[in-house]
């Protein structure tokens, strides 16, 4: 014959661990590292907010130095630009006072002056490069005797003697611009049109 002592609400695990403690240990690591969690979120934001104070506080000292090295570097820009637009008209530039004189000099005796036109262009050549193109209108007088003789030598001075060979690139006289002056008509007027080299700004 069995009888129990105890009743079955009454009996208890021989495990030193029950499944009551074993929940209670379980729920409260998992508390505990939400905790830990939250903690170092707390924390992390904490120190991300010190930061942004301390990024706040050198950006108010910093920005204005950085608004005048901006200011400074735009400026250095505009004034780089300017001088080398300057420096490029300098360099294309052509001395026409001296070019007047030289003229006046290779001018035959036989020959007079009435008129002097400098038109400029400034055009692209074939390398896409900027240039400014001369032209000279040289407007004259001579007498008939030698006429031809007088002007064409005239015209081969402005082609091939120094200076101008170093500048002109071609000398011509345009159809009907050598004929009899309608006013004396003893006298041959003429023009000539002295093309100079284009002078590049590169």
């Amino acid at each position: 014959m069995h009888i129990n002592l105890i009743l079955e609400n009454e009996q208890r695990s021989a495990s030193p661990v029950s499944l009551s403690m074993l929940i209670r240990i379980v729920s409260g690591t998992i508390v505990t590292a939400l905790v830990l969690w939250i903690v170092s979120i707390y924390v992390s934001y904490r120190e991300l907010q010190n930061n942004v104070r301390y990024c706040d506080t050198e950006w108010t000292q910093t920005e204005p130095k950085h608004l005048a090295a901006k200011q400074l570097r735009e400026d250095l820009i505009q004034k780089s630009a300017k001088l080398k637009e300057i420096q490029g008209w300098r360099s294309t530039r052509i001395e026409w006072g001296r070019q007047l004189e030289n003229i006046q000099a290779i001018t035959p005796t036989m020959i007079q002056l009435t008129e002097l036109r400098l038109s400029q262009d400034n055009l692209m050549l074939s390398n896409n490069i900027p240039a400014r193109f001369f032209d000279l209108r040289i407007s004259g007088r001579t007498g008939s005797a030698r006429s031809e003789v007088n002007v064409s030598g005239f015209q081969e001075a402005l082609f091939k003697q120094p200076p101008f060979d170093k500048f002109v690139e071609s000398v011509n006289i345009p159809s009907g611009a050598f004929r009899q002056d309608p006013i004396t008509k003893t006298d041959r007027i003429f023009e000539i049109v002295c093309k100079y080299n284009p002078r590049s700004f590169e």
